[in-house]
């Protein structure tokens, strides 16, 4: 049995990093431990506040952001948070080598239906300042809050994951996550479709047409509408995941946000074997303008990614 720390020395020798990412599982369990009384608590409802996006906060978005922030300020490792709940960039410590831009409760619209709801977040050298490209990552992770507690981590090598145990450690279950190269699943949020440009249609359109079409085969589409959960079930059986620029988005330069969304979860799912893109460029080469960008995210089996940018190139 390995676990969290026995796993951390065996990817890194640097003590400093392996602090960091052990200060957000900690970070993990608790959120993990307030989610499960929450409905009693009533802290499933708004907390009659808007984040730095315009979107309407959930008591728990900033339960979850204060528990993140408390877990790292004793860290003097760390130098800055970047949230999705807080407008600016916070300093920790002056003297902290690391970043830390994360999205303390993703999905947090499903709270309220006990769907699979996550933290996501990615660690970045400080000396390269706060904007910096996905491929600068020192690495990533995300807590996925489903039947079990499931922790995701990558540093620079393979995609690992991980259960949270009723002692409040984390274990390891799977030492290297692939994602299978070829998959019959897509996840999409088809009530958009009007919004579509005509990659996105036009891949879709071969999905729906299974073996009678192009793609020559039957697919599934699957969208539970909480990023985590649906990255989970790619990095653990394969599929895609899209969430492209359309006519709606296009303004604001996509839906999900580029350094505490996008490019974590594109640096673990290549870590297992897939692809990540904008459509037009890898989502890790993107370089970011403000810490609150958004950009389109497709990501996830390698074959499907690459018939997605097909679709762009076609589009041209």
């Amino acid at each position: 049995m390995t676990l969290l720390a026995d796993w951390l020395r065996n990817q890194t020798d640097d003590e400093t990093l392996a602090s960091v990412f052990i200060a957000m599982a900690d970070a993990g369990a608790e959120i993990a431990a307030v989610l499960r009384q929450a409905p009693i608590a009533g802290q499933t409802g708004l907390a009659g506040a808007t984040n730095v996006q315009g979107e309407a906060q959930k008591a728990l978005d900033v339960i979850s952001n204060d528990i993140v922030l408390n877990h790292l300020r004793p860290n003097p490792h760390v130098s800055i948070l970047i949230s999705e709940e807080l407008d600016e960039a916070v300093e920790v410590s002056s003297q902290g080598q690391f970043i830390v831009a994360t999205d303390p409760l993703d999905g947090s619209s499903n709270l309220d239906v006990n769907v699979t709801v996550g933290t996501i977040f990615s660690i970045l050298p400080a000396d390269g300042g706060l904007l910096q490209k996905g491929s600068a990552q020192l690495g990533a992770g995300y807590v996925a809050y489903g039947p079990a507690t499931s922790m995701v981590l990558r540093l620079v090598g393979q995609t690992a994951v991980f259960t949270l145990g009723s002692d409040g450690g984390w274990t390891l279950i799977l030492g290297a996550a692939s994602v299978p190269e070829a998959s019959g699943e897509y996840a999409i949020n088809t009530a958009r479709e009007r919004f579509w440009d005509s990659a996105t249609k036009g891949y879709v359109t071969e999905n729906v047409a299974g073996e009678t079409g192009a793609a020559g085969k039957r697919y599934n589409m699957r969208w539970v509408g909480s990023m985590v959960a649906d990255i989970h079930r790619i990095l653990m059986r394969g599929g895609i995941f899209l969430y492209p620029l359309d006519s709606e988005t296009v303004s604001k330069g996509g839906r999900l946000r580029l350094l505490y969304e996008a490019n974590p979860m594109a640096w673990l799912v290549e870590g297992a074997g897939g692809k990540s893109t904008t459509g037009r460029e890898r989502i890790l080469d993107v370089m970011p303008v403000d810490i609150h960008q958004r950009v389109p995210v497709i990501l996830g089996s390698a074959e499907e990614v690459a018939r997605v940018e097909a679709w762009y190139r076609k589009a041209g």
